[in-house]
């Protein structure tokens, strides 16, 4: 059975011009991600960011390395809970938007200077401060920036 769809509205001449929605007869690079690497860079994130925040603010507060580490866990699940509302949809679309861009060392950059950036607009404008927000908002920054270092390899560049 053949199928009718209508094809003599369709001009070839057109279809493969560089003005057309498919980009020519080059397509453009697309960077692919998957739920693997999108969980992976965010559990990384959040476990890095509690370990600044436990080095930074919770220095002092055990007395050995296994109350250390059990802060880290703690701070870790913590991160993770408000980042699901915070920074994961930022990570997200973040992705979403550097799909076109296939040099991985500009994912990074971005991964670390929108976090960076939006965290200290908040924080900033919520604690009335300068300073230790831009402090708190680096941290996330380079959290972010690392996690996506981590699932470099995990990254599809399609051309």
């Amino acid at each position: 059975m053949t199928e009718t769809a209508g094809d003599d509205d369709v001009d070839p001449a057109r279809a493969s011009s560089p003005s057309s929605g498919t980009g020519g007869l080059v397509p453009a690079p697309r960077v692919t991600f998957g739920p693997t690497a999108f969980m992976t860079g965010y559990a990384i994130a959040c476990l890095l960011v509690a370990v600044m925040a436990t080095v930074g603010i919770g220095w002092g507060t055990s007395r050995d390395f296994w109350g250390y580490l059990w802060i880290i866990i703690i701070a870790a699940f913590y991160a993770a809970g408000i980042g699901l509302v915070t920074a994961a949809p930022v990570g997200l679309v973040l992705g979403l938007l550097l799909r076109g861009v296939p040099n991985q060392w500009l994912h990074v950059l971005a991964f670390f200077l929108v976090p960076t950036l939006l965290a200290w607009l908040v924080i900033g404008l919520i604690a009335g401060a300068v300073g230790v927000p831009l402090l708190m908002a680096l941290a996330i920054g380079v959290s972010s920036a690392l996690g996506r270092l981590a699932v470099w390899r995990l990254m599809d560049v399609r051309f």
